[in-house]
């Protein structure tokens, strides 16, 4: 949404309004007006879809607040309005200094884009509280809160809609449905810090890396090497490894 409704308004309110007198500044000089109008859109479509997907990317491994997510979004502001100094500095050399062009760009930047970023944030937010309106109420008993190792907590889901959790290094993934969704979390933590909760809340070791829900299993079976598998009833899930140590007590529970 962001890197196409950014530039796109960009363009547009350059072209309807020409506001801070950009029409001069854009043509720096020369007729190079609508070439770096459309040069400049494509650098701010660029820089917004780049910091959108490693935004994507590292969601689960950023505890953005709204503070941080604003720093954030003056983060790629600032990042388009430095390369845009790059042609519009060439273009200026000798007739401006090149710091005050990369000013002028980052402050008429800030100046355009605000209404969209703020329009935006608005509209995320107001879906999230309407999410969390529309959100069944959860069974307390059932909860598990998920903390870090700096004892912050990151995740709250029911019980009911873990399908497992594998170890990875230093990370834990936790597989839960999240409305109609399957995510996979990744948590900075120890299955040695997650055994005793996830125990008590009937979730059971199938393997030295996994902890599984059996409300989800379907089965379990040995795969063409022989090692037993557990098949879980969301299409898509990989099978989760049960290693000898834990097949009794898996199937006993099946």
């Amino acid at each position: 949404m962001f890197f196409l409704t950014l530039p796109l308004f960009y363009f547009l309110f350059i072209l309807i309004w020409r506001p801070f007198e950009m029409e001069e500044f854009l043509a720096v000089g020369k007729d190079r007006y609508t070439l770096n109008l459309i040069v400049t859109t494509l650098i701010l479509f660029g820089t917004s879809l780049l910091s959108r997907m490693l935004l994507f990317l590292l969601r689960n491994k950023l505890d953005l607040t709204w503070t941080g997510y604003l720093l954030w979004c003056l983060g790629e502001i600032a990042a388009a309005g430095l390369l845009f100094t790059i042609p519009l500095g060439i273009g200026w050399g000798g007739v401006r200094p090149y710091f005050s062009v990369m000013l002028q760009c980052l402050l008429q930047l800030a100046g355009i884009l605000i209404y969209p970023y703020l329009i935006l944030s608005m509209a995320l937010q107001l879906r999230e509280q309407a999410r969390k309106i529309d959100a069944p109420a959860m069974d307390e008993k059932s909860l598990l809160r998920f903390y870090d190792e700096q004892k912050r907590l990151k995740l709250i889901v029911s019980s009911e809609n873990v399908f497992y959790i594998e170890a990875d290094e230093n990370y834990v993934h936790i597989v839960h449905l999240d409305g109609v969704k399957v995510k996979d979390f990744q948590l900075r933590s120890s299955m040695r810090a997650l055994e005793d909760i996830l125990s008590r809340h009937n979730l059971v070791r199938c393997h030295r890396s996994f902890f599984v829900n059996p409300a989800h299993v379907e089965l379990v079976r040995k795969d063409e090497s022989g090692y037993a598998i557990a098949r879980l009833d969301r299409e898509g899930l990989k099978p989760v490894p049960v290693s000898k140590r834990y097949y009794s007590a898996i199937t006993a529970l099946l």
